[in-house]
C-alpha cells in the first residue's frame, strides 16, 4: 500500500477519483507532501495534474505561507543542476501559495531522471529558503496504478494521529522541564 508514505522511493503517490465535480472526467494527481517531523505541517507539496481527455498537465506546486513569503519574488524550480524556472504565485490560500506551470515533455523527462527538485522562495529577512522534493519513485508514481484512497485516507489519518501525540508529549516534556526549573528557583532558604 502506498499511504503516506516514509521512504524516498515511496515519496510520491497517485491518487485518482471520478465523480459528478469531475463532470465524471478521471483526474489523477501525482503527489508528493514534504512533512514537518515533529509537527506535521505541510512544508511543500508538489502535485502532477492529469485530467482525462486532456493532453496537457500541470505541474502545481505549493509552499507554506507560516513563512511570511514575498509574493512578487515568486519561486525558483531547479531540478538537479538543471537550468531553475522562475515563476510567479498564480494563488495563495490561507495556509499556502501556489504555482503552476504546463509539465511539458522536457519537464516530465527531468522529472523521472532526477534525484531532486528544489523549491526556493524567498522570505520577508529576504533569504532564499529551499524545499526540497525528492524525485526518487516519482516515475512509478505517475506509470502505476493509483493507491486505495480509502487505504490513503486510513493511513494519512494515523500519521496525522502520530504527530499530535508527539506534539502531546513535547508539550508534556517541556511543561515537566519548566515545572522542575521553577522547583530549582525556589529552593528552600536555610535558616539562619
Amino acid at each position: 500500500m502506498a499511504g503516506a508514505p516514509d521512504a524516498a522511493e515511496d515519496a510520491w503517490v497517485k491518487l485518482c477519483m471520478r465523480n459528478e465535480q469531475t463532470q465524471n472526467k478521471e483526474i489523477c494527481l501525482i503527489n508528493h507532501e514534504g512533512l514537518e517531523p515533529n509537527t506535521g505541517m505541510v512544508l511543500i507539496a508538489a502535485a502532477v495534474r492529469k485530467v482525462e481527455g486532456e493532453e496537457k498537465q500541470q505541474l502545481l506546486v505549493r509552499v507554506p505561507t507560516a513563512y511570511a513569503l514575498v509574493m512578487p519574488a515568486g519561486v525558483e524550480l531547479k531540478i538537479d543542476e538543471e537550468q531553475p524556472i522562475k515563476l510567479q504565485y498564480a494563488i495563495c490560500f490561507p495556509t499556502s501559495c501556489q504555482v503552476q506551470l504546463e509539465l511539458t515533455k522536457e519537464l516530465m523527462d527531468s522529472m523521472r531522471k532526477g534525484k531532486q527538485m528544489v523549491v526556493a522562495a524567498m522570505n520577508i529577512q529576504q533569504k532564499t529558503m529551499g524545499f526540497p522534493v525528492p524525485l526518487t519513485g516519482f516515475g512509478k508514481a505517475y506509470d502505476g496504478a493509483p493507491v486505495d484512497s480509502a487505504k490513503y485516507e486510513e493511513s494519512r489519518r494515523q500519521l496525522m494521529e502520530m504527530f499530535r501525540k508527539r506534539q502531546a508529549d513535547l508539550a508534556a516534556k517541556a511543561a515537566e522541564a519548566e515545572k522542575n526549573k521553577q522547583a530549582e528557583g525556589a529552593a528552600p532558604q536555610a535558616a539562619g
